[in-house]
């Protein structure tokens, strides 16, 4: 179903016209999941976003859908219960993006360690009954030798022994943009970079609308809705203060970094889950992905610019000295970095002033005297259960408010854009089908196999569409069919929306993004029909994002 640049203007003059029961600002993992909820119980919703979807928090995580072990280090075992649940949900619905992983938790004598062998083995246990894991997927401990056959760069020195837990590795950005796409399909009324500058008020000042900006053209113009949702995550508390609401600082922010090295610098055989080794109660992920390995993250307060959180030379010594400790023959250095991300975590604000790395991340749901309800906090995995809750107040405020009523849908069930595929083992088979279909039109098996990895069931109608388009120039069939799809089905307006969030080519294939650049901004100038001098900017900021990945910007 189209969802390009022309559906987003279509979107405007509808968001215009259109008196909507619910308009959602913010378009991350939350904003898209409550659009999701409110499109599936048929509410006229809208939904806005001052960026690109998913280019803050959502873009920006350790890209896992995990069932929250360090939570049990807090004994917050109804928190990972619950997130093992909408872990196993979000799975079932978009199998194409959730992968289910073995982690390995290696166990350490040292001091200060997360985990003993007692603590450990009684967690995985727990964790699994939790989780209710498959018979197959269930933990199990491997001795010392055979952790060091399983991952022979670990350090030996003090190593006891490892659990092997239960993970879904996944990429947050995907997720979101499936999660709009379902939306779109639902009749949500969807537009990336229009900005929420201002609030307009009844004659009870009461919110009843947003003065927006298109952020491409300058336009400014007037959303009335019955209900304002603010769904911004780090800049939440902003948002707040923009509608004139009490102006409490709920939010405490806090920094998450990544680095990426090459697989042959850092080679592991799967996932691992470990104690920075600074005696600082943080733990680290090491995680390898498509010839990369990254690894992260920092965790630490934060009180910079939101709008643009980077990775500082303190960020990167410390990650480095993480992972050369636990790998001691690494001997990793800042020039094996080949791309970085730093994001911000949505953290709720709690008094006692604790390490960031042992607060909670659950979610606050308030709504504010002039009946701005505003959704913080939480977690990737439980975006669902943030949308169900949310729009069980929303759906009682439009009663009181109008009368409507509006019918019980359970999401649990809903799958996302693209999710139409088999679960586990049985996905590759479906992969490797698939992807004859692909090769039909020219495509070599990697390049289709590919495209039916990352869109799933969509992949189908992008094989239909290879032998209707005029293909780019310099870009490979499959590079043109990725950029294509991605223009008319995913509402990708720039080449950095193309490179940084639909695909995930800036962070982990480096190298390909500087072979292709130039011809994806080639097509997309024509695409669009750019000016010089819009070319110019959108070449400035692929460049400047660019940069800020491979660090050649410190």
């Amino acid at each position: 179903m189209a969802f390009s640049a022309k559906t987003r203007q279509e979107n405007i003059e509808k968001l215009k016209s259109t008196q909507l029961d619910l308009l959602i600002i913010g378009g991350g993992i939350t904003g898209a999941g409550i659009t999701v909820e409110a499109g599936a119980k048929g509410l006229a919703n809208g939904l806005i976003e001052m960026g690109d979807f998913a280019s803050g928090t959502s873009s920006r995580s350790t890209k896992l859908i995990h069932g929250g072990l360090r939570y049990l280090k807090q004994f917050d075992v109804e928190n990972v219960a619950e997130v093992s649940r909408e872990r196993e949900i979000i799975y079932n619905n978009a199998a194409h993006i959730v992968h289910p992983t073995p982690m390995i938790l290696p166990i350490y004598d040292e001091q200060g360690a997360s985990f003993s062998s007692f603590s450990a083995e009684v967690a995985l246990k727990l964790y699994d009954e939790l989780s209710d894991v498959q018979e197959e997927y269930k933990n199990y401990f491997l001795d010392k030798d055979a952790t060091l056959e399983r991952e022979p760069a670990l350090k030996k020195e003090d190593l006891l022994q490892a659990g092997v837990y239960l993970d879904y590795t996944s990429d947050d950005a995907r997720i979101t943009t499936e999660l709009m796409k379902k939306a779109n399909e639902f009749g949500s009324i969807i537009a990336n970079y229009v900005k929420a500058v201002d609030f307009i008020f009844d004659d009870q000042q009461k919110v009843a609308g947003v003065k927006a900006q298109d952020v491409v053209t300058g336009e400014q113009f007037d959303i009335k809705a019955d209900i304002i949702m603010n769904a911004t995550g780090p800049w939440s508390d902003e948002t707040r203060e923009k509608s004139a609401a009490e102006s409490e600082q709920r939010m405490r922010p806090t920094k998450g970094v990544h680095l990426v090295v090459p697989e042959e610098r850092l080679h592991v055989n799967g996932p691992i889950y470990t104690d920075s080794s600074f005696f600082d109660n943080r733990m680290i992920f090491i995680i390898p992905r498509n010839g990369k390995t990254y690894f992260g993250t920092t965790d630490t307060d934060y009180t910079g610019d939101i709008n643009h959180p980077t990775v500082s030379q303190e960020d990167i010594d410390y990650l480095l000295k993480a992972v050369n400790y636990r790998f001691p023959e690494a001997k990793l250095t800042a020039s094996d970095i080949e791309a970085s991300w730093a994001g911000l975590r949505p953290l709720i604000a709690e008094s006692g002033g604790k390490n960031p790395s042992a607060v909670s991340r659950g979610s606050s749901l308030t709504e504010s005297e002039n009946g701005l309800i505003t959704i913080a906090g939480g977690k990737l995995t439980d975006y669902r259960k943030m949308a169900e809750g949310s729009l069980k107040l929303i759906s009682k405020r439009l009663k009181e408010k109008t009368g409507k009523e509006y019918p019980e849908v359970d999401t649990k069930v809903v799958k996302l854009s693209g999710g139409d595929v088999p679960l586990g083992s049985k996905f590759d088979a479906y992969v490797e089908e698939q992807a004859k279909k692909g090769m039909e039109t020219g495509l070599s098996k990697e390049e289709a196999e590919k495209l039916v990895r990352w869109f799933g069931s969509n992949a189908s109608e992008i094989f239909d569409r290879a032998n209707s388009f005029t293909k780019p120039a310099n870009l490979d069939l499959g590079d043109a069919l990725f950029l294509i799809y991605t223009l008319e089905n995913e509402m990708a307006l720039t080449p950095t929306d193309f490179f940084d969030r639909r695909t995930e080519s800036i962070l982990f294939d480096h190298h390909h993004v500087l072979e292709t650049k130039e011809a994806v901004v080639e097509f997309m100038t024509y695409y669009y029909q750019w000016d010089a001098t819009t070319k110019e900017k959108m070449v400035a900021e692929l460049e400047e994002t660019i940069a800020e990945a491979d660090l050649s910007n410190l």
